[in-house]
């Protein structure tokens, strides 16, 4: 009996490894977070199954993009002051709208409040990279 277990979980993890070997070669994961670029909707910033927080490529107002890298909250095309507005008005009456939690911590705060004004600074671009198939032509 214990043999069969035994066997059972090393079975169990081969075909885990040979599942997540599968990707080697076929496409790059550039975040490392475990979805490659592709199917990624966030392939610079981390937002896969390997992390704790924005682990299932949350995307709060359901664009293509996700949360982590899509600080646009009102999808004019690039993160500006209007985001920062809004995103500070959502986290102070403790909001919860998926849209604004860029670290998908089940909150709007300040953490995600710093993330839109950084990205505004620049007039960040939603989404994946540019050349991603998410994202053609490029800006």
């Amino acid at each position: 009996m214990m043999r069969n277990l035994i066997v059972l979980g090393c079975s169990a993890l081969l075909a885990i490894a040979l599942g997540v070997t599968s990707y080697a070669g076929t496409a790059p994961d550039t975040d490392l977070d475990g979805v490659v670029d592709p199917s990624d909707n966030c392939d610079i910033d981390p937002n896969g199954p390997l992390l704790g927080a924005c682990s299932a490529q949350e995307d709060g107002d359901a664009d293509g993009f996700g949360n982590a890298c899509d600080t646009d909250t009102n999808n004019n095309g690039q993160t500006d002051l209007t985001d920062v507005s809004n995103t500070l008005a959502e986290s102070k009456i403790s909001g919860t709208i998926l849209n604004f939690d860029f670290n998908c911590n089940g909150q709007t705060d300040l953490s995600d409040v710093s993330k839109v004004l950084a990205d505004s600074k620049v007039s960040k671009l939603p989404g994946p990279s540019c050349g991603h198939p998410a994202r053609t032509p490029c800006p």
